[in-house]
């Protein structure tokens, strides 16, 4: 488990399973934040299934961040609480957001599946393999 805090509050990302598939490993994490009831689950395709910055960020982006569409029925945003609780943090949610892509560049890239190599290859982009 990883915490990251934003004002009176902590958000919490556990690891909970890795499903291996035919693309690659499949990593399942749960998120909570401290004070609601509301969790959600976040599935990220990559080898790794350590709770780094990577992981931190898209949980933050997706679920205290975007309000989409269908987000008051399910995941974090569908308590009410802390919805009003994010929209009074959001600034803060946004720096939070900002320092956690800065680590996350910092961290060592990303082994690279071979279907991740073949979609690269078919959108020209292969060049990006030289960095993984």
């Amino acid at each position: 488990m990883h915490e990251v805090f934003v004002g009176d509050r902590s958000v919490a990302v556990t690891h909970i399973k890795t499903e291996p598939t035919e693309y690659g490993d499949i990593q399942r994490y749960r998120a909570n934040v401290s004070g609601f009831d509301a969790s959600t689950r976040i599935a990220i395709l990559r080898a790794d299934s350590a709770v780094d910055a990577r992981v931190l960020a898209v949980v933050v982006d997706s679920e205290l961040l975007l309000g989409y569409k269908g987000s008051e029925e399910s995941g974090l945003l569908r308590d009410p609480a802390l919805r009003a609780w994010r929209d009074e943090h959001r600034n803060e949610i946004k720096e939070l957001l900002q320092q956690l892509h800065c680590e996350a560049d910092a961290l060592p890239p990303e082994p690279v599946t071979e279907a991740e190599r073949m979609l690269l290859r078919a959108f020209d982009m292969d060049g990006d393999l030289d960095d993984a």
